[in-house]
């Protein structure tokens, strides 16, 4: 097998889980959250935070108390929460097929 034939099984996989309602949940809470301007506020902010804190080291404690703030907030708005939830299911569905195909290669090579 050349390496275009091993693309097109790759691409093959790619495919089949662009077609999967794991990830076209995924896609439709993404696109949700990245145009509700609240939830990406907050996003950045913590981003911000997070930068300060590598470059402030000695305010760490109080920009951390932000970002959990942030955090809390976030953590009660439903389509943040349902993003997360779809995130997941699709890391676990690639995590999943990452470990069968390990699994394969395992097994063939040992």
């Amino acid at each position: 097998m050349n390496n275009k034939e091993i693309q097109n099984k790759v691409l093959e996989i790619v495919d089949y889980i662009k077609e999967t309602d794991t990830y076209k949940n995924y896609l439709k809470s993404k696109d949700l959250l990245s145009n509700d301007k609240e939830i990406t506020s907050l996003i950045e902010k913590i981003k911000d935070y997070q930068k300060e804190i590598v470059k402030y080291p000695n305010k760490k404690d109080e920009l951390e108390i932000k970002i959990n703030n942030i955090f809390d907030i976030l953590n009660n708005n439903p389509t943040y929460l349902e993003y997360l939830e779809y995130q997941d299911e699709l890391n676990n569905m690639l995590t999943i097929f990452e470990n069968k195909i390990n699994k394969y290669f395992y097994d063939v090579f040992n």
